[in-house]
């Protein structure tokens, strides 16, 4: 079993907590609630799995509800959710890395700072320039894991350099707390720039709704 699959409860518990969401696990599901009390939960299951094929069930008959599926292979997982007249509403990839792989010091702009606060479901990371804030990203550390997510920049003529800082910040934050091993949740457009820099494909992640 790979080890994404190994410690799915908590990194698929961090995702929901980087994006702002709380999450409830349910036998093999992982359960989201989005901030607004009216949203609509999103069922996240390793697939294929025993659970599936209920939760896809439950997703068909919940309107606006997402199952996410997290597998090694998505063909498969998109012919799967078509069978149970489940559309595509979005892919995504998970990638993993050992901490010593990148472990770095944060190089700042001139003039900048940079700030961490815990929060209630994450701890925030930001760098500023003279107060305005520049670039941002969430953390959530728990049971030796941590899940990056929501990296944002709001300069983008020096995007690159920005993210980069910002990732070394959560990286270093993820050390100190004990953390050996990082997941993060990217657009597929976004992955080569990772995997360059030490991070590894572990899975692919289909999100499908009931068919309109």
């Amino acid at each position: 079993m790979a080890d994404w699959q190994d410690t799915f409860p908590l990194w698929a518990a961090g995702w929901a907590a980087v994006r702002g969401q709380t999450s409830t696990p349910e036998g093999a599901v992982v359960v989201t609630a989005a901030a607004a009390a009216d949203a609509p939960p999103e069922y996240i299951v390793a697939w294929p799995g025993s659970d599936a094929d209920r939760t896809a069930e439950t997703v068909r008959q919940q309107t606006g509800a997402v199952l996410t599926l997290v597998t090694a292979e998505s063909g498969d997982a998109l012919d799967y959710a078509a069978a149970r007249g489940l559309a595509t509403v979005g892919q995504a990839v998970l990638l993993t890395a050992p901490m010593e792989e990148l472990n770095a010091v944060p190089e700042l702009p001139e003039n900048a700072e940079l700030a961490q606060a815990p929060l209630e479901l994450y701890d925030l990371v930001e760098i500023s320039v003279f107060d305005h804030p520049v670039a941002s990203g969430r953390i959530r550390i728990e049971d030796g894991l941590a899940v990056i997510g929501s990296v944002r920049t709001h300069a983008p003529e020096s995007e690159k350099g920005l993210e980069a800082a910002v990732l070394a910040a959560l990286t270093d934050e993820a050390y100190v707390h004990g953390a050996k091993t990082l997941y993060t949740v990217l657009r597929p457009h976004q992955v080569a720039d990772y995997t360059a820099s030490g991070w590894t494909v572990a899975a692919q992640i289909v999100s499908l709704s009931a068919s309109e």
